[in-house]
């Protein structure tokens, strides 16, 4: 029996959404085949353990339990007096910033952990839009038109950066930070006067934004599986009542249909966004999962890459496990009990690797 420490909640914009995740992943692993352990970050960023969970949960309020400790004394008693390594297994189901973006990753490692999911580089990769967008690009992978601004740039001279921006991407587009996702901080912007405040809101969550052209058509999105040998699920999508797929329709509108497979794709096109979604996914080394989001456009039926999720939402009511039940025809436990296999199988890899010279 494999012990699943599973770390939610964290420092970042997404906190509660991490706090719904761990609950669908609570309810849906195997305790035949799992012993669960919780640990709830808070938003300071203490480690909260909560001790072997034995019942499913019935409200998320029940994992929100902190003690008056700080970050570095609440980690050391964790791994000190409640850790135990052997056939254990970390769960990473922090969203965004200080879990998606590497950064635990890089921690894991350094304490020679097996973990669920993507590696530091593919991670910090992803996480960071602008040069995600520049791996896309040097492996000829169409994404829409895009314009990096610095904070320091557009405190200097934020006349420069909107004529930047109207210059190179147009009055119509997306303004959203380097680093964050659920689409915390991005404002779709309708024109010129609409910039500067979509941009002071970008920059609330990172010193780096992306301006992004618009793009007429559909998002669509594919959960990639896999280390080494791929496979892609069917192209999903959301019809929504709000402007765009923001944070409030992911997670919370009633009235947003999900639709697995996309209903508007010939089969040609659906195995072409499938070997897209694949060939982003090994150009920015992800490992476990991730979701691809990609872009049809309406004028040509080109496909753009928008992004990539190395920790996607996970709640009953997200993309990622549901594309993964419909297109194998499997359960959520099913798909839990693949994403810890692939974390066993690429520590193995890992650990295959010699530091020694000779």
């Amino acid at each position: 029996m494999k012990n699943i420490y599973l770390l939610f909640g964290g420092k970042s914009a997404e906190h509660e959404i991490s706090i719904l995740t761990a609950k669908s992943i609570i309810n849906n692993l195997d305790r035949k085949k799992y012993r669960i352990f919780p640990i709830f970050v808070s938003k300071t960023g203490t480690w909260n353990y909560l001790g072997e969970n034995l019942k499913n949960i019935e409200d998320e309020k029940e994992l929100i339990v902190e003690k008056n400790i700080d970050i570095i004394k609440s980690i050391s008693e964790f791994f000190v007096n409640h850790f135990v390594k052997k056939d254990s297994i970390f769960f990473p189901a922090m969203h965004g910033t200080f879990s998606e973006d590497g950064t635990i990753q890089g921690f894991f490692d350094i304490m020679d952990i097996t973990y669920v999911g993507n590696d530091v580089l593919s991670s910090a990769v992803c996480m960071d839009k602008a040069i995600a967008n520049d791996v896309f690009y040097a492996n000829g992978i169409l994404q829409p038109k895009y314009y990096l601004i610095t904070k320091y740039e557009f405190e200097k001279d934020k006349d420069k950066v909107i004529d930047n921006i109207l210059q190179k991407i147009g009055e119509k587009s997306f303004i959203k930070p380097c680093n964050a996702g659920s689409s915390v901080g991005v404002t779709k912007v309708l024109n010129k006067e609409g910039i500067l405040d979509a941009l002071v809101k970008a920059f609330k969550f990172d010193n780096r934004v992306l301006a992004e052209e618009m793009i007429i058509g559909d998002e669509l999105q594919v959960l990639v599986t896999g280390n080494n040998i791929l496979q892609a699920t069917l192209p999903g999508g959301v019809r929504v009542t709000r402007d765009f797929f923001d944070y409030e329709a992911k997670y919370f509108d009633k009235t947003t249909d999900h639709i697995i497979p996309w209903d508007d794709l010939t089969k040609e096109e659906i195995e072409k966004i499938r070997s897209l979604a694949k060939k982003a996914y090994a150009c920015t080394n992800c490992k476990g999962l991730a979701r691809v989001d990609i872009f049809v456009r309406s004028s040509d039926r080109k496909m753009l890459v928008n992004e990539i999720n190395t920790i996607p939402g996970m709640t009953d009511v997200s993309m990622a496990p549901a594309m993964y039940i419909k297109t194998y025809k499997k359960t959520y436990g099913e798909f839990l009990d693949e994403l810890i296999q692939l974390a066993i199988e690429n520590k193995k890899e890992k650990d295959s690797l010699t530091i020694n010279r000779g």
